[in-house]
């Protein structure tokens, strides 16, 4: 394009290509205008690299990068990553009344304006929350609690003020007003006036009247008068008299729109929650006509099945003048009853709350009881297949399977199967028997057991004296285990006997039997008495007084009154003497005669005046002389001896064998070994000749044992035998 360095002068404007731009006459410049109305009236965007520089500037909408405005009039919005407004200062004002001027961003520059922990939270709901992120509060600059008015900064010891925690705990140490509290109280409160729906409280002082519909109390209430329950302040041993009406229901009665229409009103309180001290009578008046048709009564139940009738008196008929139901509230009274209508209107009163310690005379249940302890009577009867009790009072007490009974106290028990620390049964105890007639009775069908086991020792006590002392005393008995080491021991304590019996029973039979010792291991029995008086020893069957099978050794003397028959065998060893005249025997011995004995076995010494064997006394030569036995020398003097035949060719021929104790000689009269043959026969027959046998025989031989020696006649050697073969000796 031409440089053209050329002023140019247009009178009455100028206009380039219609509205792209305009100069009008006016001097108003319009671009992208026809008809501008101000003196520049742009149609889009302006840019510039240098300043804009104005008094005042109208804008919807500016954007830039830095902006210094004095003074601003827009209806839009203001843009940019720096905007000055005044020079040196200038005031952001909202145009209208009610408008709010609103910073995005970061004003951390801005002035003379308080801080604080207020944080912005976006917890995705839609609008932003604000939170302190410590505490706040209101009147002091040093709040100890989340929310707090007021009040020092010891919590311990807090005053003066309200302090709310992050838990929707509340201390006020002034004075709380409001409708209504909700919720349950716990603490202390002191009150000219409260009324509270439900209170929770170990301690309530209240100086005015407390007005709940439901008060649970775990320590103590001091207050002149409690409304809703009107009657836990009257003292002890008064008769306190409640008027009864009868009136519709309202909405307040606990059971409204249930049951019957009417209900009962207690000195004009709707059927209220009433708590009946112990040791107080209550008359509840129902002379009021209205009460016709509807007799108070007690029961346990809220249906009204379960009358209680304990300690309850009741004068006239409902409605007319004078008459009352009372009762009398003690230590053992239910403490739950309710007073309702005994004509079948249901519904119509409310419960009663007796305060008695924990003690209930009834109970039924098609559930399960748990309880830590049972006190008191248990009317009629407790049947149970498994039963578990600390403490257990009652008249009848049936168990039909496993009861397990820290303390039992009882006029009637029947058990199955008991397990009790502690047992008291004031009458009588049946174990598995409906109606015992004795103190302790145990039945079974089967197979009845008593189990008694201590770690250390079992005893059982019988006596007539009651002993409170460990051990026997004056008239008891005891059966006992385990005092000495496994052993069973009967005592008896005091002088009497131990009798045992057998078929001491009112009847006749056959075929008593007797007293057996027996050895467990083997079942033998070791000692039976019959019932007869026989006494048997390793017999079982004793045929006569004393019956001993096997050797019987008397350390004294034995004293026989009557014969001593000796059937067979010997009386061996020890010195005999008979008595001084045996009849009827084979032992016979007057003052003077000869005694004949069918076998002598003596092993010391016999000490008679002769002895004739083979012969006649008259022919017996005493002494030197020589007689067939000299008594007065011990020799005996024979001319032959045969031992088992009755042929002898030798001086001492035996049939069989020679046995003896201790030695024996040939050739000597004294051996000098166990087997003597030094000198045996004469000097030219002085030799000793073993058994001799074949081979053949040696096989046959029996009883062997080591040391047997022989001759062998088919090797010609001497062989010896050592327990498994034979040896030769060479």
């Amino acid at each position: 394009m031409a440089n053209i360095k050329k002023s140019f002068n247009f009178r009455s404007g100028v206009q380039v290509d219609d509205d792209n731009f305009v100069v009008n006459s006016n001097g108003l410049v319009g671009i992208g205008s026809t008809v501008p109305t101000t003196h520049l009236d742009v149609a889009g965007n302006i840019k510039t690299t240098g300043n804009v520089t104005g008094e005042q500037a109208n804008f919807n909408t500016i954007t830039a990068t830095t902006l210094n405005i004095e003074n601003v009039s827009t209806t839009g919005s203001v843009t940019g990553s720096g905007v000055k407004i005044g020079s040196p200062v200038g005031v952001v004002t909202a145009e209208n009344i009610g408008e709010t001027v609103t910073y995005y961003g970061d004003g951390q520059y801005l002035q003379n304006l308080p801080t604080s922990q207020w944080v912005d939270k976006d917890a995705g709901l839609g609008y932003i929350s604000i939170y302190a992120a410590g505490n706040v509060g209101v009147s002091t600059d040093d709040p100890r609690h989340v929310f707090q008015v007021g009040g020092n900064n010891n919590i311990n010891a807090f005053e003066k003020g309200v302090g709310i925690n992050s838990e929707g705990g509340i201390v006020a140490t002034g004075v709380v007003t409001a409708t209504t509290f909700k919720g349950n109280v716990i603490g202390d409160i002191t009150s000219s006036s409260t009324n509270v729906t439900q209170l929770t409280s170990s301690f309530i002082n209240s100086t005015g009247i407390v007005t709940t519909s439901d008060l649970h109390v775990t320590g103590i209430v001091t207050t002149p008068a409690i409304q809703g329950v009107t009657l836990a302040s009257y003292p002890h041993g008064s008769t306190k008299t409640l008027v009864v009406t009868v009136a519709t229901k309202t909405s307040n009665h606990r059971y409204s729109g249930q049951g019957n229409a009417n209900g009962y009103f207690i000195d004009g309180k709707e059927s209220p929650v009433l708590s009946l001290t112990p040791g107080r009578t209550y008359k509840f008046d129902q002379s009021d006509s209205s009460n016709t048709s509807y007799p108070l009564r007690f029961y346990y139940d809220q249906a009204g099945t379960k009358p209680y009738g304990g300690n309850v008196s009741v004068f006239g008929s409902e409605g007319s003048a004078g008459s009352y139901t009372e009762i009398t509230i003690g230590e053992t009274s239910p403490q739950e009853l309710y007073y309702l209508s005994a004509s079948g209107a249901t519904l119509v009163g409310n419960v009663i709350i007796t305060n008695a310690v924990a003690k209930i005379n009834h109970l039924d249940a098609v559930g399960v009881i748990t309880a830590t302890k049972f006190y008191g009577d248990i009317e009629g009867n407790v049947t149970s297949t498994t039963s578990s009790f600390t403490r257990v009072d009652t008249t009848n007490l049936e168990v039909t399977g496993i009861g397990t009974i820290a303390d039992l106290e009882s006029e009637r028990s029947v058990l199955g199967i008991a397990t009790c620390s502690k047992g008291h049964v004031t009458d009588k105890l049946g174990i598995g028997i409906v109606n015992p007639i004795r103190q302790v009775e145990l039945y079974s069908a089967g197979i009845s057991t008593i189990y008694v086991v201590g770690k250390e020792s079992s005893t059982i006590s019988i006596g007539q004296n009651y002993n409170t002392l460990v051990g026997l005393a004056e008239s008891t008995s005891e059966i006992r285990f385990g005092n000495q080491d496994k052993t069973l021991e009967f005592l008896n304590g005091d002088l009497g006997d131990i009798n045992s019996y057998l078929h001491a029973g009112n009847f006749a039979g056959i075929d008593t039997g007797g007293f057996n010792w027996i050895y467990g291991q083997t079942n033998s029995k070791l000692m039976t008495l019959s019932y007869k008086g026989h006494l048997g020893i390793n017999k079982s069957d004793p045929e006569v007084q004393l019956d001993v099978v096997g050797l019987s050794t008397f350390q004294g003397g034995v004293r026989v009154i009557g014969n001593l028959i000796v059937e067979s065998g010997s009386i061996i060893g020890g010195n005999v003497q008979p008595p001084a005249i045996i009849d009827n025997s084979d032992i016979y011995r007057p003052t003077s005669g000869i005694s004949t004995f069918k076998e002598i076995d003596v092993f010391e010494t016999i000490e008679v005046g002769s002895i004739a064997i083979g012969t006649a006394r008259e022919n017996i030569i005493d002494g030197i002389s020589g007689g067939a036995i000299d008594a007065q020398f011990s020799r005996a003097l024979f001319s032959a001896v045969g031992v088992g035949t009755s042929v002898t060719s030798s001086t001492l021929t035996v049939a069989g064998s020679i046995a003896g104790s201790h030695s024996v000689g040939i050739g000597t009269t004294i051996p000098t070994s166990g087997a003597d043959f030094a000198r045996a026969g004469i000097p030219i027959t002085r030799f000793l000749k073993l058994p001799q046998i074949t081979s053949t025989e040696r096989g046959n031989l029996v009883a062997l044992e080591p040391g047997s020696v022989i001759w062998n006649s088919s090797t010609s050697q001497i062989q010896y035998y050592d327990g498994s073969s034979w040896n030769s000796l060479t």
